[in-house]
C-alpha cells in the first residue's frame, strides 16, 4: 500500500492524515487540486496524483499540451472508431434483402429481420411445393410462414394439432349447413395453409390430409372440389416424422406417404435475429449461454427464443432477475441440473453484466 505523508499546498507543514491507495473522494479531489496548482493534469490516476504531491514529476503526469492537429487527429480517430463500431452492430443486425420470382415478375422484398431458411422456404412456396418445417419449439416456424404468405401475395390460413378428421375437412351441421374449416379455404380459394404441429396429430386426421394432398381434387363434406393452383402447405413440426423423441414426448411416427409429399427444411434457433427482437440484449444473451449448457448436458428442457422476447419486457416491468428466470428459464428444472449449467456457464466464463 502506497502511504505518503500529507502536507499544506503552500509550503507549510502540519500534522495531517496520510493519503493512502484507495483514495477517498475527499482526498482525491485535494490532490486534484494540488496537481492544477503545480500545472499538472488533474485526470491522471491515483497513483500519479500521489506523486505529483510527492514532488515527482512522472512522465505520465504531466498536463496535456496539445495543439489544434493533434486534438483534430485525436477527434478523426474517435469518430473513425465509433463509426466502425456502428457498422460492426448494423451488419449484425442487417436486414436481408430478397428477391423471387413470381411468373414474369420479379418482386424485391422490404428489408426485414428473417430467419436464415425463409429464402428457401419461400423459394419452394413460390413454385408450390409443399414444405416439412422442423424446428425446435418457438424457433419462429409460425412467424416464417406468415412471412412466406405475405411475400407471395396469398391469403394466410392454419391449423393446429388435430385428432380428428372433421377438424380438417370441416362437417354438415344438424341444420344441414357446411361448417367450413381454413383447410377448406385454402384448398379452394388459394393460399398458404400451415399444419402447425403436424407430427402431434393423429393417424387418422392425417390419413384425411393426405387424401387430399393426392389430387387436384378432393373430396369435402359438401362434395367433390377442384384444388386452387395457388394451394400450398407448410407442414410445421418439432420431429422428423419418426415419433416421439427425449425432448418431444407427445410426438407421433408419421406415414411415409405423407412424408413423400414434402421437401424438408431444417431450421434452429437464430440467435442474430433473437437479438434484434429482444428488447434487452445482456439478458437474451443470458438466456442463449444457459440454452447452450442446457444443450450441452442433453438436458429435456426447452428454452425458445420467447424465455428473451418476454424476459426483456418483464424485466423492464419491474420484476426481479431472480423471478424472471425462475419463471422463464429454470421453471422445472431440479435443483442439480441447475447447478450443473450454472458450473458450465462458470467454465465458459460466462460474465453478467452488472
Amino acid at each position: 500500500m502506497a502511504v505518503i505523508e500529507k502536507s499544506v499546498i503552500e509550503g507549510k507543514r502540519s500534522k495531517a492524515p496520510f493519503f493512502t491507495l484507495p483514495l477517498s473522494d475527499s482526498d482525491r479531489s485535494y490532490l486534484k487540486m494540488h496537481a492544477v496548482r503545480q500545472g499538472k493534469s488533474p485526470n491522471s490516476p491515483d497513483d500519479v496524483l500521489l506523486a505529483i504531491w510527492n514532488g515527482i514529476d512522472p512522465q505520465a503526469a504531466p498536463a496535456a499540451r496539445l495543439d489544434a492537429e493533434t486534438v483534430a487527429r485525436i477527434r478523426r480517430d474517435a469518430i473513425a472508431a465509433a463509426e466502425s463500431k456502428a457498422a460492426e452492430i448494423a451488419e449484425k443486425h442487417r436486414p436481408v434483402r430478397i428477391e423471387i420470382k413470381i411468373g414474369a415478375e420479379v418482386k424485391v422484398l422490404p428489408n426485414a429481420h428473417r430467419h436464415p431458411v425463409f429464402a428457401k422456404v419461400l423459394a419452394a412456396l413460390s413454385v408450390r411445393e409443399n414444405v416439412y418445417l422442423v424446428g425446435p419449439a418457438g424457433s419462429g416456424k409460425t412467424t416464417i410462414a406468415t412471412q412466406c404468405a405475405e411475400a407471395l401475395g396469398l391469403p394466410f390460413y392454419s391449423t393446429g394439432a388435430v385428432g380428428m378428421a372433421y377438424q380438417l375437412q370441416g362437417f354438415i351441421n344438424p341444420e344441414g349447413k357446411y361448417m367450413e374449416t381454413d383447410l377448406y379455404r385454402a384448398y379452394v380459394n388459394g393460399g398458404v395453409f400451415l399444419f402447425d404441429e403436424v407430427d402431434a396429430s393423429s393417424a387418422q386426421a392425417l390419413l384425411a390430409f393426405n387424401a387430399i394432398l393426392a389430387n387436384e381434387v378432393a373430396a369435402f363434406p359438401c362434395g367433390t372440389v377442384k384444388k386452387h393452383p395457388d394451394f400450398v402447405v407448410i407442414a410445421a413440426a418439432n420431429t422428423f416424422g419418426n415419433g416421439a423423441d427425449a425432448q418431444y414426448v407427445g410426438r407421433n411416427q408419421l406415414d411415409a406417404a405423407f412424408l413423400d409429399r414434402f421437401m424438408f427444411v431444417t431450421m434452429d434457433y437464430d440467435e442474430k435475429l433473437e437479438l434484434a427482437i429482444s428488447s434487452n440484449d445482456e439478458w437474451t444473451r443470458y438466456v442463449q449461454a444457459v440454452r447452450k449448457s442446457v444443450r450441452a448436458h442433453k438436458l429435456r428442457h426447452v428454452i425458445s427464443p420467447r424465455a428473451s422476447i418476454k424476459g426483456g419486457k418483464l424485466l423492464s416491468a419491474g420484476l426481479s432477475r431472480e423471478e424472471v428466470e425462475q419463471s422463464l428459464i429454470w421453471k422445472s428444472m431440479t435443483e442439480a441440473d441447475i447447478v450443473k449449467v450454472k458450473a458450465t456457464m462458470q467454465e465458459n466464463h460466462w460474465r453478467a453484466a452488472s
